[in-house]
């Protein structure tokens, strides 16, 4: 008999309830690390589209650069065509002026490129980092802290020493219950303050004692000495020796 069988079922089930409870947790974890995965290819397929974006809007504004450079450049030759380019008077001075817009076109297109390729790329490339770091850093957060266990629980170790102390003394402690069972435990490894009073007619040491954490006297054998002369007498209960005072001539009795 445990006595400690009660308190240990209890322990079981709390154990059992953390471990539901562990389970559940990590399984919830699980799915956010699955989420946090799937948001992280999002948000670096989203960053190759914004590095993207900014280059289609840098060579959308390259093309526009050309197409104005394009038409001044064909002012220009329209005008050489003609023959006014270079001519002297009105048409020497528009024929300059065409010319003159050509390369003024040419050189606003090239200092805007060189702003487009530039300094906008490069600003537009680290406004498309930080978004994606800023993304990806939210998605962590929501993530949260991993499942934890904490302390396990802890089981009582068995106790069928004291159950098997207070069966005896619930045994002893009734007469009926002493008289008519007969079977005692007597093992010596269950008493202390143990002291020789005599010797039956048969041979058999009799014993003043009382059981540890008890304080009841008692008389009787000792199951070691009963076991040398009459093993018939002798059980086992609980890893203890018993004897069967039914079969010797020495009366277990309270001081």
């Amino acid at each position: 008999m445990d006595a400690n069988a009660g308190l240990r079922a209890q322990q079981k089930q709390k154990a059992r309830e953390k471990d539901s409870v562990y389970a559940q947790q990590a399984l919830k974890f699980f799915n956010k690390e699955t989420s946090l995965a799937r948001t992280q290819q999002r948000n670096v397929i989203g960053y190759g589209r914004d590095l993207s974006d900014a280059y289609v809007r840098g060579l959308y504004t390259q093309g526009k650069g050309r197409m104005a450079v394009q038409a001044a450049a064909s002012k220009f030759y329209r005008s050489k065509a003609r023959g006014k380019a270079l001519q002297g008077g009105r048409s020497k001075t528009a024929g300059r002026n065409a010319y003159l817009n050509y390369l003024g076109t040419a050189a606003r297109v090239d200092s805007v490129m060189q702003a487009t390729f530039g300094r906008n790329m490069a600003y537009a490339q680290e406004g498309a980092r930080r978004k994606f770091l800023n993304r990806n850093a939210k998605a962590r957060e929501s993530l949260g802290i991993p499942a934890a266990y904490g302390a396990p629980v802890m089981l009582s170790p068995t106790d069928r020493f004291s159950g098997f102390l207070n069966f005896a003394f619930q045994g002893l402690n009734t007469y009926a219950n002493f008289v008519g069972a007969g079977i005692i435990g007597s093992d010596k490894k269950i008493k202390e303050n143990i002291e020789q009073v005599g010797v039956s007619p048969q041979g058999y040491k009799i014993y003043e004692f009382n059981y540890i954490g008890g304080d009841t006297r008692f008389r009787g054998a000792m199951a070691q000495d009963v076991l040398k002369k009459n093993p018939m007498a002798v059980g086992i209960d609980q890893n203890y020796l018993t004897v069967d005072y039914r079969k010797i001539d020495v009366a277990m009795e309270v001081v």
